[in-house]
């Protein structure tokens, strides 16, 4: 990986933040643009206006980021440079960027004066490839309500399977959640048995993840309204989270004689949310009898 490379990537980032979005491959385009090497001057639009301005002036260009998107994109360049044999950099990723052929991409292209096909055939020179070279292989993209992609709506969600989620969402046993713990167990229960009975239906990972993604939604939403009071409070505005306060301290190694006991912690935690689990299982059970299997 050159430095080149890891220099595009990161103004990637940093003009998606400047922006106050997450990144996405049009952010990547910008930061390729911005370097040095035939990619930057492939991207070069002479007297128009420069992608950091056609993309900034735009505001719905990218907006949002896409995070699932970009490291398509990455993987991609990845693939090409190895196939060929070579250190990756910004050319490999300018190629992979247009045949991944984003909207984002392709408008801001289009705004700066940028023909993609010229742009393309300059990258693929660059790397020392035939200009009519085809499509690189993209990896397929991570599931459907993972990452930062978002879950399929509601309306392409497997028939069958929503309907069998949905009887369960209107007889969870929301009386029997007295304490915060009552509620993880149940949230826990509930994604444990939408992976089943997505499992059982032999559903696709975007079928799969997409209805875990609305159910345990769906089930929040129900907990929330039936015990307010057990609800957890988001952390104030600028306040870092527990989690990473507790990164940020300096962590004492244990003694020699002790190591051998690292990572007990977890395993009796995770035995202690394994029993908790099942005891709610237990006292709730007659609640879902009946309940649809497909």
């Amino acid at each position: 990986m050159s430095s080149s490379y890891l220099e595009a990537v990161r103004r990637g980032f940093r003009f998606a933040g400047d922006l106050g979005c997450g990144c996405g491959p049009v952010h990547f385009l910008v930061g390729i643009a911005e370097g040095h090497g035939a990619a930057a001057a492939a991207l070069d639009p002479g007297t128009g206006p420069s992608l950091r301005a056609v993309v900034t002036a735009a505001g719905n260009i990218g907006a949002g980021g896409a995070g699932f998107l970009h490291m398509q994109a990455q993987d991609g360049a990845r693939s090409l440079a190895q196939a060929r044999g070579q250190d990756l950099a910004p050319e490999h990723l300018l190629i992979a960027l247009l045949d991944q052929g984003t909207p984002d991409v392709l408008q801001a292209l289009r705004r700066a004066g940028l023909d993609p096909v010229a742009v393309r055939q300059a990258a693929l020179a660059a790397i020392g490839a035939a200009a009519a070279e085809p499509l690189i292989p993209l990896p397929a993209l991570t599931p459907a309500g993972t990452l930062d992609r978002p879950p399929l709506p509601v309306g392409d969600l497997d028939r069958r399977a929503w309907t069998a989620l949905q009887w369960r969402q209107d007889h969870l046993p929301l009386s029997r959640v007295r304490r915060r713990s009552d509620w993880d167990a149940l949230s826990h229960l509930e994604q444990k048995a939408a992976w089943r009975l997505t499992t059982r239906r032999s559903l696709d990972d975007d079928q799969r993840y997409s209805l875990i993604w609305h159910h345990a939604a769906q089930v929040e939403q129900r907990l929330a309204s039936a015990r307010p009071d057990l609800s957890r409070p988001r952390p104030a505005p600028g306040r870092p989270p527990a989690a990473l306060v507790t990164l940020g301290r300096r962590r004492r190694r244990p003694p020699k004689a002790l190591r051998f006991t690292v990572g007990w912690g977890a395993w009796f935690g995770n035995r202690r949310t394994g029993l908790r689990d099942r005891w709610f299982q237990l006292k709730t059970f007659r609640h879902y009898r009946g309940a649809p299997q497909s």
